[in-house]
């Protein structure tokens, strides 16, 4: 997968109004507080990110964008390509460990912010349903496996990272990040091949013809033939 950089300017504001509302608390702080933390006025705030239910998952924007050009460039098999996708996503999160770890915590705190989680969950999941419809062979007869795939990358996706989100673990060295990231790819790639046979196998219609190579005496009959094709069969 193409390696992106540690973190990204655009977050930073974003980043910081998290942070806030974190220590601060999610009712506690105003919007001229996240405002001042991102270091905006009020009115560009409001231009820029909405709310203070949008400001948590701002990132969120810039990723769901980064994955869609991603999908959308790519040269690798449809599996493959939301594998990838999937751990753009992870990455992103361990990159930016703080502002993940304390968006986690507001969630836990403000029911609004785990509703407006799953919306978010679901445009990942839309995206990469889009991308095996566009790419799959007969994708109309496989949507709802399609629909699967792409529920359950992003399930196991959501699971690894809530699983370390919980844990509360200082901050790790970069090997353990890209162990982390590790796991999560062997975890998809595994489920990769349990939905491979049904998206992308097109079964019989499709399977290899036998090459069947036998030597006969000269003008042996039909039946001889017959016959001895058959004792050359697996």
């Amino acid at each position: 997968m193409t390696s992106h950089p540690s973190s990204h300017h655009a977050d930073a504001p974003a980043a910081a109004a998290i942070g806030l509302l974190a220590r601060q608390g999610f009712d506690a702080t105003s919007v001229d507080d996240l405002a001042d933390a991102a270091g905006m006025s009020r009115s560009t705030f409001f231009r820029k990110f909405g709310s203070k239910e949008d400001v948590v998952f701002a990132d969120h924007e810039r990723i769901l964008r980064q994955v869609t050009d991603s999908l959308a460039e790519t040269m690798q098999g449809p599996l493959e390509a939301i594998v990838d996708a999937a751990l753009l996503v992870f990455n992103h999160h361990l990159r930016n460990r703080e502002t993940s770890r304390a968006r986690y915590e507001l969630m836990q705190a403000v029911p609004a912010l785990r509703d407006r989680e799953l919306v978010t969950s679901h445009r990942y999941e839309r995206a990469f349903l889009q991308h095996l419809l566009d790419r799959l062979p007969d994708a109309e007869q496989r949507e709802y496996k399609a629909v699967s795939f792409a529920a359950a990358v992003v399930a196991v996706h959501n699971a690894i990272l809530r699983r370390w989100l919980r844990s509360g673990e200082s901050p790790e060295p970069e090997t353990e990040s890209r162990d982390r990231s590790a796991a999560l790819a062997k975890e998809l790639q595994a489920l990769s091949e349990i939905f491979r046979p049904a998206l992308l196998d097109s079964g019989a219609a499709q399977a290899s013809p036998a090459v069947v190579v036998t030597v006969l005496a000269a003008g042996a009959g039909n039946d001889a033939v017959l016959q001895a094709v058959r004792d050359a069969l697996p």
